[in-house]
């Protein structure tokens, strides 16, 4: 049964619902699940969610399938660890590309990756839950690195705060998150649900970086990691309500080919072709990053160097 929780960041339990999806971009089921935002702190988040022992079935063989070598997006990536070389740690690694190229660049690197993906680099991944199972000493890396992974957790807090502990002093946390504020999540509602669980905005990462210890150092707003300016559905979205169709509908048409959309529907297809490339003219890349509402935010945030290695305490969450 899915379980009901209290806000991870604030522990108020006074939400306003955003906005009901489902599983559309794999099926495995189709529950009805409601994306709500705190009143207090802005965080968004499923509630009821999947508990940690049911949300394994939602990652599915084919949910790993497309993780193929993307150097680019890898690179992109290493552009956000700046310095000097020393200890890395990825929350997240899956087969360990990040890690093998910023070895390569002489860093030392290690992995936490609780999946069964192989590891072709031979990286000392270790098979582990993040934070709830990790057991590094304090103060044992330069940098912690999670590329779209706090979203999955089932308890963002603890993963803030056990980075914070692991963090040397001057040490980076680098997160990247979905914006809540993006078109894809508030418009489009392309939000992989209910595999992501938690939605950011700037405000509620800065808070859990307060809440930490840690300062932010910036926060930008991308579109070339994970389809940040994916938001383009919005308008496609509209065009099926338009014409009588539903949510349901709309993710059925997304997932689909371009032929075998217009097999089903030759004039729908039709219209949706013309307005997937209005919304390519009107909603470019330079757009959503310079009115912040691109899909993806990546936050660089820094350990004080007065940082005594524990983070403050804060509100616990707790299952209704």
């Amino acid at each position: 049964m899915p379980e009901s929780v209290t806000c991870n960041l604030c522990g108020a339990n006074d939400t306003r619902l955003l906005y009901g999806a489902r599983d559309y971009r794999l099926r495995v089921d189709d529950e009805l699940w409601n994306l709500v935002e705190c009143r207090r702190c802005s965080l968004g988040y499923l509630n009821p969610r999947p508990t940690v022992d049911e949300i394994g079935r939602y990652y599915p063989g084919v949910y790993f399938a497309h993780r193929t070598s993307m150097a680019r997006r890898y690179a992109l990536q290493a552009s956000y660890v700046t310095g000097a070389p020393g200890d890395l740690l990825e929350v997240g690694s899956a087969g360990g590309d990040f890690l093998a190229l910023m070895r390569d660049r002489g860093w030392g690197v290690t992995g936490i990756e609780p999946s069964t993906t192989a590891n072709p680099y031979g990286l000392p991944i270790l098979k582990q839950r993040f934070p709830e199972e990790c057991e590094f000493e304090p103060e044992t890396f330069d940098v912690v690195a999670a590329w779209a992974v706090f979203e999955h957790l089932h308890d963002p807090a603890g993963a803030f705060e056990r980075a914070a502990i692991l963090l040397r002093p001057g040490g980076r946390l680098i997160v990247q998150v979905p914006n809540l504020r993006s078109i894809n999540s508030r418009y489009a509602r392309l939000e992989d649900i209910p595999r992501h669980l938690y939605f950011f905005t700037p405000s509620t990462i800065h808070q859990y970086a307060r809440r930490c210890g840690l300062a932010p150092v910036e926060t930008l707003h991308t579109t070339d990691l994970f389809g940040g300016s994916a938001g383009r559905g919005v308008l496609r979205r509209l065009l099926v309500r338009a014409v009588g169709g539903d949510d349901d509908d709309f993710f059925t048409l997304y997932r689909l080919s371009r032929r075998a959309r217009f097999r089903r529907s030759p004039a729908l297809a039709s219209a949706w072709t013309v307005t997937a490339l209005i919304e390519r003219i009107l909603i470019t890349d330079w757009l959503t990053r310079t009115l912040k509402i691109s899909g993806q935010i990546v936050a660089v945030l820094e350990k004080p160097m007065t940082a005594s290695g524990g983070p403050n305490a804060r509100t616990s969450p707790s299952n209704a």
